[in-house]
């Protein structure tokens, strides 16, 4: 009795752990198939009930309280969090996750990021490597780190840019807006109400050109801010010489009268000082457009700092910096208003910087990398239509620089005539 108590008590575990087994390499071989054929798959092809579970859960966490982005791997590689860690890997969350040194998403050659898509000719390869983005530019009133210039260490995973076109069923999804147009700084926190792809695309945006009286304004937060060949001391080799040709074609190739203050908001007592470079320059614009009330477009043209990388496409067979357009939000890492820097004209500056970069991904795909998104205002609420747009960084030459104001002032008239 005990011997046949003690096979059948054998039998029952042999059976137990064989069903466990079978349970594990089942799961394991579904787990993989799903997670392959994810990695080849576009977000926007998911089936939707599944797309819609993955979309509402990541959407809320990455704009709930605690964001997303606050457990990824930091900058020492910690990874207490590697569940969420490989969330974002799987998911199209992913497209915001932290950067870190041992991560390499893309391929680099040597110093220079290119994309190899000509633009009328053989499209040479569809994927294009974002670099690294860092912000030594963005500081302003509330924007301090102890006196020191702030890191983003944010990066995009790769981004197909062939020539695209998009639905308003595709930008009314939140995730495909998010995922394909911005990227999120890792202290800023979305809000939803004010990323409605229907309203900001039903915003007017165009305006009348006229030549008797200014109707764009050019300046420079930054001026000081040159490039990897730019001669000392010579101004048509920095952003402010970058901002002299865009204003020339504009003027002369569009038909538009511009305004171009070359004012060094950056230099005091005779040394370069970004500490308060956006407070100093709020006075001078402002002076300008109580002169010139005339004055719809205001851009403010920089440099970035690439921490030893440029970021370069290839239009035409011409080799060009890529273009990124930035937006303050004007809030703080909760996303909460920020009260003293109210900007009453937010919603038109990002519907002005989607449509631009709409017409930018159809006419010159790479030329634009996503618009970023930070807290603060960074004198955006000047006018409805107000662009901060970083062309290029410090590795890049200058007449890359210079190229690429041909086409970003081509964009600006399509959207501005309502060619677009």
């Amino acid at each position: 009795m005990k011997r046949y108590k003690k096979r059948t008590a054998g039998l029952f575990h042999i059976t137990v752990w064989s069903i466990i087994i079978f349970l594990s390499i089942y799961i394991l071989i579904q787990c993989v198939k799903i997670f392959g054929m994810e990695t080849k798959i576009k977000a926007e092809t998911y089936e939707e009930p599944k797309e819609n579970t993955i979309s509402t859960t990541f959407n809320y966490m990455m704009q709930s309280s605690i964001p997303i982005l606050d457990y990824v791997n930091d900058q020492n590689n910690n990874n207490s969090h590697s569940l969420l860690n490989l969330a974002v890997r799987i998911f199209p969350i992913n497209r915001y996750i932290a950067d870190t040194e041992d991560e390499q998403i893309f391929e680099e050659n040597e110093d220079t990021i290119i994309l190899t898509t000509d633009i009328g000719g053989t499209n040479l390869g569809s994927i294009m490597p974002i670099d690294i983005i860092h912000g030594e530019i963005f500081r302003e009133q509330g924007d301090s780190n102890n006196g020191t210039s702030p890191e983003i260490d944010v990066k995009e995973a790769m981004s197909s840019l062939t020539g695209e076109s998009f639905t308003v069923e595709q930008l009314l999804n939140r995730t495909f807006l998010y995922n394909n147009f911005y990227i999120v700084d890792k202290s800023t926190k979305v809000d939803d109400d004010l990323f409605n792809a229907k309203e900001m695309l039903e915003k007017d945006m165009t305006m009348k050109q006229q030549k008797d009286k200014p109707q764009i304004l050019i300046y420079h937060t930054h001026s000081q801010e040159a490039f990897s060949d730019s001669r000392p001391g010579v101004e048509e080799d920095t952003i402010v010489g970058v901002g002299t040709h865009l204003a020339q074609i504009l003027t002369e190739e569009y038909g538009y009268n511009v305004i171009h203050d070359k004012t060094y908001y950056d230099i005091v007592n005779g040394s370069l000082d970004r500490n308060l470079a956006y407070n100093k320059a709020e006075p001078g614009i402002t002076k300008i457009l109580e002169e010139n009330p005339t004055i719809e477009v205001v851009i403010d043209l920089h440099r970035d700092d690439g921490n030893g990388k440029k970021r370069v496409t290839k239009i035409n067979g011409v080799q060009t910096a890529q273009i990124m357009l930035f937006n303050g939000l004007s809030t703080n890492s909760k996303g909460e208003s920020i009260t003293y820097l109210d900007n009453p004209n937010l919603q038109n500056n990002l519907a002005f910087g989607l449509k631009l970069q709409l017409e930018g991904r159809e006419k010159y795909p790479g030329l634009f990398i996503k618009n970023y998104l930070k807290a603060y205002r960074y004198n955006l609420h000047v006018r409805a239509k107000s662009i901060l747009a970083e062309t290029g960084t410090d590795s890049n030459t200058v007449d890359e620089a210079i190229n690429a104001m041909d086409f970003l002032a081509d964009i600006l008239h399509n959207v501005l005539s309502g060619e677009s």
